[in-house]
């Protein structure tokens, strides 16, 4: 399958020729039958270069009739590729409103180790950028890509405020909207939100279970019996101001509260960790 797929690829990139960008499509879906990240690599290739040879076009049907085949390769990757879901669940917002497009180049190496880890190839990702550049933002993107993935297994989001993770909450409330701004809905066309708590920040996913798709608590806030983390255990940001950041006994107490608050939570032998902060000092929790 690889030297049939290699073999469109190369006629692909040397031509606009709308069938051969189709007949990729095709082979990628065959492909992804037997052995999804073979089928997922050509995928990412072409979209590459279909973003390439839109501009191009000579007339405005042949640019929307690519940009609409543009848009089917980008939804049969989206479940399996986080930077495809990335591109596709944005695909019908305004441009000046999309979040991933115009980070892109600066975020794609964070995306690619999201990637990772839902591939099983980490067990923990730590993310540390300054203020304002979208980290947590990326975050919430991911989490409801994992819920479409794995709706049936718990994720728990910790950081030091309720006022946070409530954020956190409903921004995911909002991809998952069916008549919102995104496509979730086309990417994981099986699953729906069963069931919401907002005082206690819970959405389920799938079907109804004792440990909610997406939970959401306060570090410290006695979690024991309550959440469970059996796909993801993701902390952002567990630090709560420059007072706890320059006092290594604070830090060390945030530590202890982290093991026995948060990470307890962690079931199963394949849970993971995503940690996302911006880091004032080289005694947090990430150090």
């Amino acid at each position: 399958m690889r030297e049939i797929l290699n073999a469109i690829y190369k006629k692909v990139s040397e031509t606009t020729e709308y069938q051969a960008y189709v007949d990729l499509r095709d082979f990628c879906k065959e492909a992804m039958k037997t052995d999804i990240p073979l089928g997922v690599e050509y995928l990412l290739l072409l979209s590459d270069r279909m973003e390439a040879v839109i501009p191009q076009l000579a007339s405005a049907e042949d640019m929307k009739k690519m940009y609409l085949l543009h848009k089917s390769v980008m939804l049969v990757g989206a479940p399996h590729s986080f930077h495809l879901y990335l591109l596709y669940v944005e695909s019908n917002r305004e441009p000046s409103k999309k979040f991933y497009p115009p980070r892109r180049k600066a975020l794609h190496p964070i995306v690619v180790g999201l990637q990772e880890l839902a591939d099983d190839k980490l067990d923990l990702l730590a993310v540390s950028l300054p203020p304002g550049c979208g980290k947590t933002t990326l975050a919430i993107f991911y989490l409801t890509w994992l819920a479409g993935r794995v709706p049936d297994k718990p994720m728990l989001t910790g950081s030091h405020s309720n006022s946070f993770v409530r954020g956190v909450y409903d921004e995911c409330l909002r991809i998952f909207e069916p008549q919102g701004d995104y496509l979730w809905h086309d990417v994981f066309p099986f699953v729906n939100v069963v069931n919401t708590n907002a005082k206690d920040c819970r959405i389920d996913l799938g079907k109804c279970k004792r440990f909610e798709t997406l939970e959401f608590t306060s570090i410290g806030t006695g979690n024991a019996g309550l959440y469970r983390a059996a796909t993801l255990l993701y902390c952002d940001d567990l630090v709560s101001g420059i007072e706890v950041a320059l006092s290594k006994e604070r830090l060390d107490k945030l530590w202890e509260t982290y093991t026995t608050d948060l990470r307890q939570r962690k079931i199963g032998d394949n849970c993971k960790e995503l940690h996302i902060a911006t880091r004032w000092s080289v005694h947090d929790v990430i150090g």
